[in-house]
């Protein structure tokens, strides 16, 4: 919500009359927040660097699930082996005949 003109006056008279009062104050109140984690730039942010490796590991993770499951596929137009022939039984072509 943003202040009124002369609301913002008047903020300005008070902390001009605080800092000539009182200069420790005023020294303390210009420094406040300087260390406020949202005051950060992109880069300057801690932890973004956790968050770009934990990122870049899940993208390698998923990759790598991909590649596997594209590698067990079967291969299509391949035919099936042929199952055993039951136990007294030959097997086909070997017959006689």
């Amino acid at each position: 919500m943003s202040l009124r003109e002369n609301e913002r006056r008047i903020l300005a008279e008070i902390e001009h009359a605080l800092a000539k009062d009182d200069p420790d104050l005023d020294g303390h109140l210009r420094h406040f927040g300087g260390d406020d984690p949202s005051s950060y730039g992109g880069e300057d942010r801690p932890g973004r660097w956790v968050l770009l490796l934990l990122i870049g590991v899940a993208t390698l993770v998923l990759c790598a699930m991909l590649a596997g499951l594209y590698f067990s596929a079967p291969v299509q137009g391949t035919e099936p082996a042929t199952p055993p022939s039951p136990p007294g039984q030959s097997a086909p072509g070997t017959g006689s005949g």
